[in-house]
């Protein structure tokens, strides 16, 4: 599982336009878009978070390196209860 470990630390990135190729530049944080291990290992990255929306009562949907987050407003409550999700997310973000 050596390589697993190597997958997510000390990576960087380059981007490609045409001909051109930018320089290295050092990742910290995040999944490698455009891997074939990318979109797994973002959904076991999120789980914790749909979970914890979900279990508060706010709709999540995962799709391979997006997250979106909806709640059906009919009142006041309903607002509230949507920016707890999104305080949540800021909480968990940092």
């Amino acid at each position: 599982m050596l390589w697993l470990e190597h997958y997510f630390v000390e990576h960087t990135h380059q981007t490609r336009v045409g001909d051109c190729l930018s320089a290295e530049a050092s990742l910290i944080s995040g999944v490698v878009q455009g891997s074939g291990i990318g979109p797994v290992s973002f959904l076991i990255f999120v789980d914790e978070l749909a979970k914890l929306l979900e279990h508060h009562g706010v709709v999540v949907k995962l799709f391979t390196d997006d997250v979106k987050v909806y709640l059906e407003m009919y009142n006041v409550d309903d607002a509230v209860k949507l920016q707890k999700a999104l305080d949540l997310i800021v909480e968990w973000a940092d």
